[in-house]
């Protein structure tokens, strides 16, 4: 796969960057004003939004487990799930408007820029990525089904459910689309000016990512193999948007990977505690789940890209 993101041209998406000004302590100004929303939209309008919404929305799990894992929950556990989630979330749409208003007030370019060159969205290659790794997860999903059927659980509550699915389809890309403008938007581009070799971007935009995800509960089934995983799925979305020269692919996937474990297949040690419909009590070996996503981002790179699957 050849990666192309130092062109001469402006019109790549790295080099987009040199539209704005771009010294380095206006990335240092950027990143504090990012922050500085992030928190300020988590304390002050993502706590009191979730504390008057997450008594509505239960997401107690343990009515429907079987009973060799039924686990009792207890209200307030459930509404912390609820609250944790809205409270979350909603402090990425913050994270979003800083990076924009960055780009913007800050660096003096269009902020689309951090989407593509020519500052435009093509929706189509979002919902291409949106829609071929959600066909992936659910392969990838139904391989593990096939190898432990015990491990699944059907977790639907229809109310429940449909009370959390517009919340779902609204917060979830927010939060998705908050960590691709920071990571593969506003610090590829503006380390790409510095950095011209790409192998060495590439890690150095994806060990950030990983790290900040070391925290998930999930790390507790095998934090080398998951660690691993994370850094993999870094390294993947940073590498489809070099290739592609856009960032919509990677907004499409992360969305697509997010809303497929929030909506549908969602695990008891996941950090998104959801009403899923599905819910895999047993977590799948880490080492399969790396292999798995391994295979997944290879598939995903040869349908798009082999053999410049663009040209006739």
């Amino acid at each position: 796969m050849r990666i192309h993101p130092f062109a001469t041209t402006s019109r790549t998406f790295l080099n987009a960057a040199l539209q704005g000004r771009n010294a380095g302590w206006r990335y240092l100004l950027g990143i504090g004003l990012a922050i500085l929303l992030w928190l300020g939209g988590y304390f002050y309008v993502g706590i009191p939004i979730a504390q008057a919404i997450a008594p509505y929305l239960s997401f107690d799990r343990g009515v429907v487990y079987s009973d060799e894992i039924k686990v009792e929950t207890e209200s307030v556990a459930v509404n912390s799930s609820a609250f944790s989630y809205i409270s979350s979330h909603i402090a990425f749409a913050f994270l979003c408007i800083g990076i924009l208003s960055a780009v913007k007030l800050i660096h003096h370019r269009k902020m689309l820029t951090l989407i593509s060159p020519d500052a435009s969205f093509q929706a189509k290659r979002f919902w291409l990525g949106f829609g071929l790794w959600l066909a992936l997860a659910s392969l990838q999903t139904l391989i593990e089904f096939l190898l432990q059927p015990r491990a699944f659980v059907w977790n639907f509550q229809p109310l429940v459910w449909l009370k959390f699915l517009p919340l779902a389809l609204l917060l979830t890309p927010i939060q998705t689309s908050g960590e691709e403008l920071l990571f593969r938007g506003y610090l590829l581009q503006g380390l790409g000016l510095i950095v011209r070799q790409p192998i060495g971007l590439i890690m150095l935009i994806s060990l950030p990512f990983a790290i900040v995800h070391f925290g998930n509960p999930e790390m507790e089934r095998g934090a080398a193999w998951i660690a691993l995983t994370y850094l993999v799925l870094a390294i993947f979305l940073t590498t489809i948007t070099l290739q592609d020269n856009r960032l919509e692919l990677a907004l499409g996937v992360h969305a697509a990977n997010n809303l497929f474990i929030v909506l549908l297949v969602n695990t008891r040690d996941s950090v998104l505690q959801t009403p899923a419909m599905i819910l895999q009590s047993i977590p799948t070996d880490p080492k399969l789940t790396f292999v798995e996503l391994l295979v997944s981002s290879v598939i995903f790179c040869i349908l798009l890209f082999g053999k410049r699957a663009h040209q006739p």
